[in-house]
């Protein structure tokens, strides 16, 4: 392949390489990396710091959000009385977010006892290590607050109302000592933590 000596271009390029387009080529690289960068000064220590599209440093983290959320969820109630969230795959298949929706949706029309009877019946299938514990199935809506969360905190100190909406023992397992049921009643009534 010969290279044509009047043509200032090299072979395979759009424009030809002179003065001129380097100069441009460099303000144009320059002008995108200050652009980039520009967001990292609102990383600063400042009480005000904005996040704007679509130069940002995720938003979704950074944004303000509200200082607690509910959810709808499964707590495992061991024979001493101590609770722990399950896995959200005990009340159905697909994704964490999916499942909670469709959790939220049967909660509310009712059905929190079929899900804990369900829930409860599957544990017993699966026998997982981790879960052997486990006596009572709770289907929960709770309320968490968000900033005690996102710093490690204990669950007594971020959890501030559980209202059960469905009970069920695992079947074949042992029953709860006297009283040692942590969430307490499951008539649905809200519950302080």
């Amino acid at each position: 392949m010969s290279h044509d000596a009047a043509s200032p271009r090299p072979p395979g390029a759009s424009i030809p390489d002179t003065a001129t387009s380097r100069l441009l080529a460099g303000l144009l690289t320059g002008a995108l990396l200050t652009a980039v960068a520009l967001p990292g000064r609102n990383l600063g220590g400042g009480t005000d710091v904005r996040d704007s599209f679509p130069f940002s440093h995720y938003p979704m983290f950074s944004a303000r959000r509200k200082s607690h959320y509910w959810v709808t969820h499964l707590l495992g109630i061991e024979a001493d009385g101590t609770s722990r969230p399950l896995h959200y795959s005990y009340l159905g298949t697909g994704g964490l977010n999916a499942v909670r929706r469709q959790v939220r949706r049967r909660v509310r029309d009712g059905d929190g006892p079929v899900l804990a009877e369900h829930a409860a019946a599957l544990l017993a299938r699966r026998d997982r290590p981790a879960d052997r514990g486990v006596v009572r199935v709770h289907v929960v809506r709770g309320r968490y607050l968000v900033d005690p969360f996102m710093r490690g905190r204990a669950r007594e100190e971020f959890t501030t109302k559980l209202r059960v909406s469905g009970s069920a023992d695992v079947p074949g397992r042992g029953i709860l000592r006297a009283g040692r049921d942590p969430v307490g009643d499951t008539d649905g009534e809200e519950g302080n933590r």
